[in-house]
């Protein structure tokens, strides 16, 4: 920085000028400034969001309410930004403890681990501390997860941390503490799991199936040596012990020389044992690369559709696209024209390249009576396209059922799209999914949702929450 030259006071004439003095303020660093990771959003992300609106959402999203897929990874990737939070959120350290337990919950605990590190504050915030011992636990760090609770200054009888103590007491073979430690805990709040584990433990019995319920759980697990990618154990996960659940069955890719057509029954009968949306999508991330080495094979596929539409829901699109692109004579096995319209609508909405041709398809077939087809078109149209005169008119006689979202909230999330909230809109999105369970919200509100986040310029997002939802409809009775 330069500074005006001051001259002796014994020097003869006046200063003519002295160069002004401009300081940049930077924002100090808070709660939501340290990234969990690279999401690609800005550092002005929370700029005149709502504070009360983060206040309401973001403790919501450590809850026990599930998100859909897509929705899921629009609250990791808006809690994982580094951006500093607005006045009053930012620099509240139960703010910030609630920002870490929502990454932890959606399992997100690697990078929630990552910005505890820089933290200050949890020996007197018993929120902050409970996250900062659970990402420890669960990144296998149990000696940190221990030096949390010993700091700990407020709340230390509280049940968690009751049981995280008759752990550490254990692990510092401390049997005595432990055992009586262990007896209060179960006085404070019954946990059979827990009891199990614990018991075993302290007994040198056998303890039974592990269990991924929590951090403390997994810790006691591992300690006891037994096997935590059982099928009781993977049950048992909570969706923040899920990253660490191995993906079951051997059908993650093709070897050179095998029977495509024996791989391609395999990976049928896989994606069709999922009857949700949520495993399906599951099963279809499993098959990624398998998928991928059959599309590039280029032979018929006994389904293509579902195999394609499996692609989409991975994230694959050029398999998708190789796969339709192959798809050329009057008939699909397994598919109606209707099937393949929506596979269009897959493909176009994956790709963020609204096609008004595969758009006025859907309205076509919407027109002769299919509600699938009008649900699609009508999340298709939200990420953009244009419409003749004729398929306007079409479009705007189609009823979809009743939307489920607040008016207002829906009202208040549109707004923050077009003035450019990102954060708030993103927020208000998942305010709505929450309450919608595992699958998320019907097509008339995701409509609305995609077309909000698109217009705050969250158009990625939009385009999954869409995708998403044109995979759900298959799953529509």
């Amino acid at each position: 920085m330069r500074f005006a030259l001051l001259l002796a006071a014994g020097l003869a004439g006046p200063v003519a000028a002295q160069e002004e003095v401009k300081v940049t303020s930077l924002a100090a660093p808070d709660y939501f400034s340290a990234p969990a990771a690279d999401t690609g959003l800005p550092g002005d992300l929370w700029k005149d969001a709502a504070p009360d609106i983060l206040r309401d959402v973001i403790p919501k999203l450590g809850g026990s309410k599930p998100l859909s897929p897509a929705f899921a990874s629009l609250a990791k990737r808006l809690l994982s930004t580094g951006a500093n939070g607005p006045a009053g959120v930012g620099d509240n350290v139960e703010m910030g403890a609630q920002r870490a337990l929502a990454l932890i919950a959606l399992g997100e605990a690697k990078g929630a681990n990552t910005i505890l590190d820089r933290a200050t504050g949890a020996p007197g915030s018993a929120a902050l501390s409970m996250a900062t011992a659970e990402a420890a636990l669960i990144a296998g760090d149990d000696d940190k997860a221990c030096r949390t609770q010993d700091a700990l200054t407020v709340d230390r009888g509280g049940a968690y941390w009751l049981r995280l103590r008759a752990f550490c007491q254990l692990k510092a073979g401390q049997n005595d503490p432990a055992q009586l430690t262990f007896q209060l805990a179960q006085n404070a709040t019954k946990d059979a799991d827990y009891a199990r584990l614990m018991g075993a433990a302290l007994a040198g019995t056998a303890p039974g199936a592990a269990n991924l319920k929590n951090g403390v759980n997994y810790a006691l697990s591992r300690r006891l040596n037994v096997d935590i990618q059982s099928a009781a154990a993977i049950a048992s996960a909570s969706p923040a012990l899920k990253p660490l659940i191995k993906t079951s069955g051997d059908i993650s890719g093709v070897s050179s020389g095998a029977d495509l057509t024996a791989q391609e029954a395999s990976n049928l009968a896989f994606l069709r044992q999922a009857k949700t949306l949520p495993a399906f999508i599951d099963a279809a991330g499993a098959a990624s690369a398998s998928i991928a080495a059959l599309a590039a094979a280029g032979g018929p596929l006994q389904d293509p559709v579902l195999m394609a539409r499996a692609a989409l829901a991975a994230g694959d699109v050029a398999s998708a696209q190789a796969i339709r692109g192959r798809l050329t004579g009057d008939t699909t096995p397994g598919a109606t024209a209707a099937d393949l319209a929506t596979l269009d609508a897959l493909i176009a909405a994956a790709s963020g390249k609204v096609d008004n041709q595969v758009l006025g398809n859907l309205i076509s077939r919407g027109v002769s009576g299919g509600a699938k087809a009008q649900a699609a078109a009508v999340l298709l149209s939200s990420l953009g396209g244009s419409l003749d005169p004729d398929d306007r008119a079409q479009f705007a006689a189609f009823e979809l059922a009743k939307p489920v979202a607040s008016p207002a909230r829906m009202q208040v999330l549109e707004d923050a799209g077009a003035a450019k909230r990102k954060g708030e809109a993103g927020l208000l999105a998942l305010s709505i999914a929450v309450d919608s369970g595992a699958t998320g919200p019907i097509p008339a509100d995701r409509a609305r949702i995609a077309r909000a986040l698109n217009h705050a310029g969250l158009s990625a997002d939009a385009r999954a929450i869409v995708v998403e939802g044109l995979l759900g409809l298959a799953f529509v009775k």
